[in-house]
């Protein structure tokens, strides 16, 4: 199994060779069952440089072997549902037979202001770091540390820093996701894409915009086309099936390609449901003609995806504010067009 191929957009950036080579550590030992001297792990990041791409291509690689914990989910949830999720990961740590397991907390900086969540995930910790291996993520676009209450922790283990891409990293993993997606760009076009972008996830973002041109107009933008583009982040399109797949896809860092495919690990399925739940909220598209956008689904699956959503924005508060704060996403896209 070629690791380098999982994790193409660290191993681009030389200056992460470090991290790449720990990358592929964590994969033998989810693989292989190989032990890690130290535990916990945690990577440092700025935005774009790659932290969400390790957390999607894990759980893409090792769905069962994965536990993924987003730090704001754990804000939004009251004590006991708190309780009740980190005492199901220690009960599921403790069973027999079960594979290697990695728990990824995402954006622990985030928790720095809550003593309380701090607390629980703290006893979690301390439960599972002889049974499992742990990774956190963290932000580092401002200034905040580590909750202190985690630096002891921390501080036994190992701790990484991405770096960020630099222009030429930009175009070849521009180049390389223009392929991927049968997106027929030039040299010209990539290298404008790379130097207007922040990082992987904004240049994934105009890729998204690019190919929802292509599959509107028939025909690939031009280099003028795309420069409106990236200029006006893609708000140039009203209101369709498309542009909010595009919406979402932007939201959780995914393509448009992979949204309407066919893969079913839990944070891509999530995606899935709510696109299609806002293609019937949104636009009112019937049944028949959202399984038709999203690959031939039949009646009974899109069902089900509007009332998976319908039943969590009832059940989980953070679920609730997302169809929300995508649903305002959508409804300025159409005032935006209107105005132009």
């Amino acid at each position: 199994m070629q690791k380098e191929q999982f994790f193409s957009e660290v191993l681009l950036n030389q200056k992460n060779s470090e991290i790449m080579r720990l990358l592929t550590d964590i994969c033998d030992y989810l693989e292989n069952k190989k032990n890690f001297s130290f535990n916990p792990l945690l990577i440092n990041g700025k935005t774009e440089t790659g932290k969400s791409h390790i957390m999607t291509v894990l759980q893409k690689t090792y769905p069962r072997n994965i536990t993924a914990i987003q730090s704001g989910d754990l804000l939004f949830q009251t004590k006991e549902e708190l309780k009740t999720r980190l005492n199901r990961l220690i009960r599921h740590a403790e069973q027999g037979g079960i594979p290697q397991q990695l728990l990824i907390i995402d954006d622990i900086q985030r928790l720095r202001e809550d003593a309380f969540v701090q607390e629980q995930l703290l006893y979690c910790m301390e439960k599972l770091l002889k049974k499992q291996l742990i990774l956190f993520l963290r932000n580092t676009d401002t200034d905040l540390p580590m909750p202190k209450i985690f630096e002891t922790a921390v501080s036994q283990g190992l701790t990484f820093t991405l770096q960020e891409p630099d222009l030429g990293i930009k175009v070849q993993y521009t180049q390389k996701q223009a392929d991927e997606q049968e997106l027929e760009l030039g040299k010209e076009q990539c290298l404008y894409i790379a130097r207007r972008s922040s990082g992987f996830r904004n240049i994934q973002n105009m890729l998204n915009h690019i190919r929802l041109y292509k599959e509107q107009m028939g025909a690939m933008p031009s280099l003028q086309d795309i420069k409106l583009i990236v200029s006006e982040k893609g708000r140039v399109f009203t209101l369709n099936p498309e542009s909010i797949i595009a919406t979402v896809a932007e939201h959780y860092g995914f393509s448009i390609k992979e949204i309407k495919g066919r893969k079913r690990y839990p944070r891509i399925a999530e995606a899935r449901h709510l696109s299609i739940y806002l293609c019937r909220t949104l636009l009112g598209e019937t049944y028949m003609e959202i399984g038709k956008i999203f690959g031939g689904k039949d009646h009974s699956t899109i069902v089900y995806s509007i009332k998976k959503i319908e039943e969590m924005r009832v059940t989980n508060k953070v679920m609730n504010n997302l169809v929300t704060e995508v649903t305002m996403k959508c409804q300025k896209s159409i005032k935006h067009a209107k105005q132009t």
